[in-house]
């Protein structure tokens, strides 16, 4: 064993014991003594004196939720059902059965008793896993660059669009489970853009009608119609070309959409608010058939398909975390380097079997 070695672990030791006398009180010696008797300190170090290249999992566990949130605020407008999250897999949505009547000048005794009829939807997490990585030994000491940060940020950001994807078509769409059937969003819920001729997104081919401050205000209508409008709490999230289109950057309005937003909703992702929503966008929404049926993430397309903005009142919908994990093996053996991977287990869907409270607004195709 090299005295480096020896050297570092006593020095950790020490570090380790005085942190607990200054924290807890403990006795930093005693401390000190157990954690190297125990060989607590030395699996940090490999035998050349170096310390591992491990990740530090609660770290990396912590960023990882982080930026699901941070590049998806959108995602956090919704009803917050973690603390309903079953064993990490499992939610249980309360379905109310509905108010009772209200009568004018009641004469009639006694009034009818009614019993509340009340239900539940139950969900499952999904778990999104990235493919383990492999970065060999080699590279870790001869790579001028952090490749392992390098790599594992790339599949961070993958886990993130693949997640924020899946919440948003788990609010539109709910999947059979036991005795629950397969529900989707509603004809009367989806609504058609009403602007000028413009050429479709590629691949889409064509031509579509855009989408315009009109649209926006035939959604308000439809919220309020339905009483599923609370002023401050409505959003829509918009493809970029549909953001371009409603509020293009030569134009005074657009400015003075944009003035409305606090410096506190541009953190959150509000771009413009206007005709009362939040105004937020990505690089991807939702994605329709020409018969509006609604695609689901990864489907394939076709040519005739249309973009389409998500619109919702922040209680219509839920979202649910039940956890993020990160795994690691260093210097695993028969794969001569280290092995890492992620999971998060999330999901979301609709509050109401009826989907009150969510719309969409796809492209229409000119006549």
């Amino acid at each position: 064993m090299k005295w480096t070695k020896i050297l570092f672990s006593v020095l950790m030791a020490l570090f380790i014991g005085s942190a607990s006398q200054m924290a807890l009180g403990l006795n930093g010696l005693a401390v000190a003594g157990s954690l190297l008797a125990a060989g607590a300190v030395l699996p940090y170090v490999d035998p050349s004196g170096v310390v591992l290249r491990a990740i530090t999992v609660e770290i990396w566990q912590s960023h990882i939720e982080e930026e699901i949130f941070k590049d998806n605020s959108f995602m956090r407008k919704s009803h917050n059902a973690d603390e309903y999250v079953l064993g990490g897999k499992v939610v249980h949505i309360p379905q109310s059965g509905g108010s009772g009547n209200v009568v004018k000048n009641r004469t009639s005794l006694p009034a009818t008793v009614r019993v509340r009829e009340d239900n539940d939807i139950v969900y499952v997490l999904d778990a999104f896993t990235t493919d383990p990585v492999r970065i060999p030994n080699v590279e870790t000491k001869e790579l001028t660059y952090d490749k392992r940060n390098s790599v594992l940020g790339e599949d961070r950001d993958k886990l993130v669009q693949t997640t924020a994807e899946a919440t948003i078509f788990n609010w539109v769409s709910s999947p059979v489970y036991n005795d629950y059937g397969a529900t989707s969003l509603p004809a009367g819920a989806k609504f058609l853009t009403t602007g000028a001729s413009t050429p479709a997104t590629a691949p889409m081919t064509g031509n579509r009608l855009a989408a315009t401050l009109v649209d926006l205000q035939r959604l308000q209508g439809y919220f309020r119609s339905i009483n599923k409008w609370i002023e401050g709490k409505m959003h829509i999230l918009l493809p970029p070309q549909m953001l371009l289109e409603m509020f293009p950057a030569d134009s005074v309005i657009t400015a003075t959409y944009m003035a409305q937003v606090t410096e506190a909703e541009r953190r959150m992702g509000v771009i413009v608010k206007a005709q009362g929503f939040n105004i937020y966008s990505r690089s991807t929404v939702l994605t329709s058939q020409a018969n509006g049926t609604l695609r689901a993430p990864g489907e394939a397309g076709a040519v005739t398909d249309g973009l389409c903005a998500l619109a919702w009142y922040e209680e219509s919908v839920e979202l649910a975390l039940g956890g993020v994990d990160a795994f690691e093996q260093l210097k695993a053996p028969t794969f001569y380097g280290d092995i890492y991977s992620f999971e998060v287990r999330i999901g979301g869907r609709a509050r109401r079997t009826g989907y009150e409270g969510i719309a969409v607004l796809r492209q229409a195709t000119p006549a």
